[in-house]
C-alpha cells in the first residue's frame, strides 16, 4: 500500500474516534441534564422589596398566583415542569408589582424577586371612586385588607385617560411631593380639597381652619410663609382664632376670624407652640422663613380692616414693637 494511503485510512479513524467521544459527551450531557431537570427545588424564597413601607402585595398572595390558583405544590414541582417566563408574566398582572424576577439558584432554591409600586396620594373623585396614584402617574387599585395612609385628594374631577387627566395627575403629584417635602406640612395635612386648577384648599389635622391656596404655583413659598404664620402670629392668640386662612396672594395672608371667638382662659393654652406640639423640634435649616419680613426688626404687622369685615390681613410691614 503506497504511503498515501496509509495517512488516508490514519484520517478517516482519527475522525470515527472523534465523532465517537463527541456522541458520548452529548449523551452525557444530555443525561446529566435530565437528571437535573429530574430534580425538584429544595424550597421557595421570597423577596419584596419596600415592603417595610407598604403591604399592597404579600408573600401569601404571590404563592397564590403562583401556585395555589394553578394547583400546583412547590416543593413536589421537578425543575422542567418550572416557566420562569411564565411565573413572571402572571406576576406582572397585578398592578400593584412594577417589577417581578424569578430564578433558581445553584442550591435549586425558587427565588421570586418583586418591586412594589409607591403611592404619592390617595384620591376621592365626584363620582364615588376611590384610588392611589404613584410617582408615574399610574392608577393603582384599593386592596382587601389594607388600608395605607396617603395625602387625600378629595372632590377630585373623574380622570380619563387622556392629556387633562394626565395634566390633573402630574398636578396632584406635584402638590403631594411639595407638602411631603415640608416636616410640618406633611404631618398637619389632613386633606386637600381639589376644586378646580386654580382652588385647591387645605385641610389641617389640627385646628379647624380652611387654608385657601387658590393654584399650585409657588406652593412651597405658601406653605413656608403659614408656617412662619403659626410660629409668629397663632401660638400667641390661640389655634382657633381664624376659620380661613387665605394665601392665594402674593406674600400675604388674609385671615379671616371665627365668629364668635372668646380669649381662652388658660393663658398658658394660648402661648402653646402649636408646632412643637405637632412635630417636635424643627431644625434650624427647616425652619421657614416667609416671604415677607418676620424676623425681629421687621415683625409682621396685623392691619385690621373695617368693623363690617371679618377679615384681618397680615403683611409685611416694619415694625420695631410686638403688635401682639
Amino acid at each position: 500500500m503506497s504511503e498515501g494511503g496509509k495517512i488516508s485510512t490514519r484520517k478517516i479513524i482519527q475522525t470515527l474516534v472523534t465523532i465517537v467521544l463527541l456522541g458520548v459527551c452529548v449523551f452525557i450531557m444530555l443525561s446529566a441534564s435530565k437528571v437535573q431537570e429530574e430534580k425538584k427545588i429544595n424550597g421557595i424564597s421570597i423577596n419584596i422589596y419596600n415592603e417595610e413601607s407598604c403591604q399592597f402585595v404579600t408573600k401569601e398572595e404571590i404563592k397564590k398566583a403562583l401556585f395555589y390558583n394553578r394547583h400546583i405544590e412547590p416543593r413536589k414541582i421537578s425543575l422542567k415542569k418550572i416557566d420562569l417566563k411564565k411565573m413572571e408574566s402572571i406576576l406582572q398582572t397585578n398592578p400593584w408589582i412594577k417589577d417581578a424576577q424569578v430564578f433558581v439558584d445553584n442550591r435549586m432554591l425558587l427565588n421570586i424577586v418583586v418591586t412594589q409600586r409607591m403611592p404619592q396620594l390617595r384620591v376621592f373623585d365626584r363620582v364615588g371612586n376611590s384610588y392611589y396614584i404613584d410617582s408615574s402617574k399610574n392608577i393603582l387599585p384599593l386592596v382587601d385588607n389594607y388600608n395605607h395612609y396617603e395625602l387625600l385628594f378629595i372632590n377630585v374631577p373623574e380622570i380619563k385617560n387622556d392629556s387633562i387627566g394626565t395634566v390633573l395627575k402630574s398636578k396632584m403629584i406635584s402638590i403631594a411631593k411639595c407638602i411631603k417635602a415640608h416636616k410640618f406640612w406633611h404631618a398637619q395635612t389632613s386633606q386637600i380639597i381639589f376644586n378646580s386648577m386654580d382652588d385647591i384648599q387645605l385641610i389641617p389635622v389640627l385646628g379647624n381652619q380652611k387654608i385657601l391656596l387658590g393654584n399650585a404655583d409657588n406652593l412651597d413659598i405658601k406653605l413656608e410663609n403659614l408656617l412662619a404664620f403659626y410660629q409668629k402670629i397663632e401660638t400667641k392668640i390661640g389655634w382657633d382664632k381664624y376659620e380661613i386662612l387665605d394665601v392665594r396672594f402674593e406674600n400675604q395672608i388674609v385671615a379671616s376670624p371665627s365668629l364668635p371667638w372668646d380669649i381662652p382662659i388658660d393663658r398658658g393654652l394660648t402661648n402653646m407652640n402649636w408646632v412643637k406640639t405637632i412635630v417636635g423640634d424643627i431644625p434650624e435649616k427647616e425652619t421657614a422663613t416667609a416671604a415677607f419680613p418676620l424676623s425681629n426688626r421687621d415683625n409682621a404687622a396685623i392691619q385690621k380692616t373695617p368693623k363690617d369685615s371679618t377679615a384681618t390681613k397680615i403683611q409685611a410691614k416694619k415694625n420695631n414693637s410686638n403688635p401682639l
